[in-house]
C-alpha cells in the first residue's frame, strides 16, 4: 500500500434541495461520492485520521475526511443514504443542545420525495432554531444511532450551545469558564447517549481564542477542528486540523482539489498563491 503523506478533510453543511448558503444539492452529492468511490478513494474514520495525523498509523494514499458541521436534519434525509450506497464514510460534528428525541423520519433511501421531511435552507433552519424549533430541522438521537448502527457516520462534537463567547462575555475570565463550562456539557451529552468518551472537536462559527484550545485540551479534546485551510500532513499539529469548504459543483472540481490537497509542497504553493 503506497502510504497518504496528506489527508485533505472535506467541509459541508447541508445536502438539501432547497439552495441557499453552504448547501450542496443531493444531485451534486451523489456525484461527488460516486467520483470518490470510483477514485478508489478511503473514506476515514476520525480515530483513524487522527493516528495518521499523530504518526501513529498509515493510511492509503487515496484518503479523505468527509465531515458536516451542526448536523442537520437533511445529513439524514438526503446526505446519509447517498453514503450508504457508496459504502463511504462520514463524521458530522453535532451542536449537542439542539438535539431532539422522537422516532427516526424517513429518508430518500427509504421513502418517495412526497414522504421527506422538509429541509429547507440554512437561513430558516437558523430562524427555526432561534424560535426554539431545532427539531423541525435538526437531528434526532433516534436518527445519530441508526447511522451509527450500521458504520456509515459517526458523531462528534460541535460544542453543546454554537455560541460566541467572545461576543457574550468581554472578560477574559468569564469567558473562559463559559468555553469550559460548554465543552463540558457536550462531551457528557456524548458521552450519556452514545457511550464514550468523545475525542474530536469542531469549533463553531470557524472562530477560537488561543485560550480555548487549551481549555478543549483540558476537557479531553485530542484534536481540534477549524475552518481554515492548510494541509494536513502526517505528524501534524491535531490542534489545528484544515479543512477545505465543498462546493456545489460536479465535474472535476472535486477530484482536482483532492489531488492537490494530497500534496503537501504543492497544495502549501497552491494556498500561498491564493493568499490563503
Amino acid at each position: 500500500m503506497k502510504a497518504a503523506k496528506a489527508v485533505p478533510v472535506l467541509m459541508y453543511h447541508h445536502v438539501s434541495p432547497n439552495p441557499g448558503l453552504v448547501t450542496v444539492a443531493p444531485q451534486t452529492f451523489e456525484y461527488q461520492m460516486a467520483q470518490l468511490a470510483a477514485k478508489g478513494y478511503t473514506a476515514l474514520t476520525a480515530d483513524r485520521f487522527l493516528a495518521f495525523l499523530g504518526g501513529e498509523a498509515e493510511v492509503p494514499e487515496k484518503s479523505v475526511l468527509i465531515t458536516f458541521d451542526d448536523a442537520y436534519l437533511d445529513n439524514y434525509v438526503y446526505a446519509y443514504p447517498i453514503l450508504q450506497r457508496h459504502g463511504l464514510h462520514a463524521v458530522i460534528f453535532a451542536v449537542s443542545g439542539w438535539i431532539g428525541e422522537g422516532a427516526c423520519r424517513p429518508h430518500a433511501g427509504e421513502a418517495s420525495a412526497a414522504d421527506l421531511p422538509a429541509c429547507p435552507n440554512h437561513r430558516r433552519c437558523t430562524l427555526a432554531i432561534q424560535d426554539g424549533r431545532a427539531d423541525e430541522v435538526m437531528l434526532r438521537w433516534a436518527e445519530i444511532g441508526r447511522m451509527e448502527a450500521d458504520g456509515t457516520m459517526e458523531i462528534h462534537s460541535h460544542t453543546h450551545s454554537h455560541l460566541r463567547w467572545d461576543k457574550l462575555h468581554p472578560d477574559r475570565g468569564e469567558r473562559l469558564a463559559r468555553v469550559a463550562e460548554d465543552l463540558r456539557r457536550s462531551r457528557e451529552t456524548l458521552r450519556q447517549r452514545l457511550g464514550r468518551a468523545d475525542r474530536h472537536l469542531c469549533w463553531p462559527w470557524g472562530y477560537f481564542e488561543p485560550e480555548y484550545l487549551d481549555a478543549a485540551t483540558q476537557a479531553g479534546f485530542a484534536a481540534q477542528y477549524s475552518v481554515a485551510k492548510g494541509i494536513n500532513r502526517r505528524g501534524g499539529d491535531p490542534r489545528q486540523i484544515y479543512r477545505m469548504v465543498v462546493k456545489d459543483r460536479c465535474g472535476n472540481w472535486l477530484a482536482s482539489r483532492l489531488w492537490i490537497y494530497r500534496r503537501p509542497l504543492l497544495g502549501a504553493l497552491y494556498l500561498k498563491l491564493r493568499g490563503k
